[in-house]
């Protein structure tokens, strides 16, 4: 039965790359956009008003003004084994994929390359008049991934720019392809330091940001011509109990890079994983505090570099099925 009032567990989220920025690809065939999972979405279009009071008009306010139309939000998704592979395209580029010969796929995204647009729909189908929404010109301002114990492990998709939004009654895909979901858990996580897997961890994150830049050129439409790339940062945390092992300490005083590795894997699997790499990541020293009797940590905010030997700063390896992105 079709409803009067939109439901968060009706809508659907349908994701294509663009061949031409802002234009949102045909999908009359089926299959030309993928049905993704998300958490939520903020993406879609704003426009705020504006006042400018005029003396000589009396007490009572005045008609507000139209400001520019932004396209823009944060999207939450689950970091899982197949369609992360998406995301990471957005983010990144177009991978370097390399067929294991066993049934698995190897898929090598880099930081610093040219990124493409995506043209994003979200739906509203259960509603007795549908709503799609459709935003094109969308690109991937950066993620950020938080570990913890236990749990799913979700991304932020931040701060994205989109060229403009557009309605309709109709979806413009009506047969998707889809991803088949399996999820990665935190409690398959790992942290390694040098190729060694960091002891006395309690907690950490990886943040990217592709710096991206709106070019608000004048034009009639309202919208933008583009989004630029800006210098693309890595940035994270780990947070360790303070124990023994001085590897961390060793690495502080030293005041010279590490090489840190980010992963999930899937138990019992042909080796499906994803992995981000950052060969070169600079460790502050951090106060040491003691707040109470119980045990004394120390969080290490540290920052990524590019390597001019293998000329990248992040690299993300997943591992999976999917033949190609």
């Amino acid at each position: 039965m079709a409803k009067q009032r939109a439901l968060g567990a009706d809508a659907t989220l349908l994701c294509a790359f663009e061949t031409v920025y802002g234009t949102a690809p045909d999908g009359s065939g089926g299959g030309v956009y993928s049905k993704l999972s998300f958490k939520s979405t903020a993406v879609g279009a704003e426009q705020p008003l504006g006042t400018d009071a005029l003396l000589g008009q009396g007490r009572n306010a005045q008609d507000p003004f139209y400001e520019p139309v932004t396209v823009n939000g944060d999207i939450v998704v689950p970091v899982d084994l197949r369609a992360f592979g998406f995301w990471l395209k957005g983010l990144f580029g177009a991978p370097v994929t390399t067929d294991n010969e066993d049934g698995t796929y190897s898929h090598v995204f880099t930081s610093g390359g040219v990124l493409p647009s995506l043209s994003v729909e979200t739906g509203f189908p259960a509603l007795t008049v549908p709503v799609f929404n459709m935003v094109s010109g969308l690109k991937l301002g950066g993620f950020q991934i938080d570990m913890s114990r236990s749990g799913p492990v979700n991304a932020t998709l931040n701060n994205n720019i989109a060229q403009g939004e557009t309605a309709a009654a109709t979806s413009e895909d009506a047969a998707p392809a889809e991803y088949e979901l399996q999820r990665f858990s935190q409690g398959s996580g790992s942290i390694k330091l040098d190729g060694s897997q960091l002891a006395s961890v309690t907690a950490g994150s990886i943040s990217f940001s592709n710096n991206l830049e709106a070019v608000e050129t004048i034009r009639s439409d309202n919208k933008i011509d583009g989004a630029d790339e800006g210098e693309a940062t890595a940035t994270g945390s780990v947070t360790l109990r303070y124990a023994s092992d001085a590897t961390v300490r060793d690495a502080v005083a030293a005041q010279t890079p590490v090489a840190m590795e980010f992963g999930w894997s899937i138990p019992g699997s042909e080796g499906y994983a994803l992995t981000f790499s950052l060969p070169r990541v600079f460790l502050p020293k951090p106060k040491q505090s003691i707040d109470g009797p119980g045990g004394i940590s120390a969080e290490y905010n540290w920052q990524a570099a590019n390597d001019p030997d293998d000329d990248y700063m992040l690299r993300a390896t997943l591992v999976n099925d999917v033949e190609s992105y």
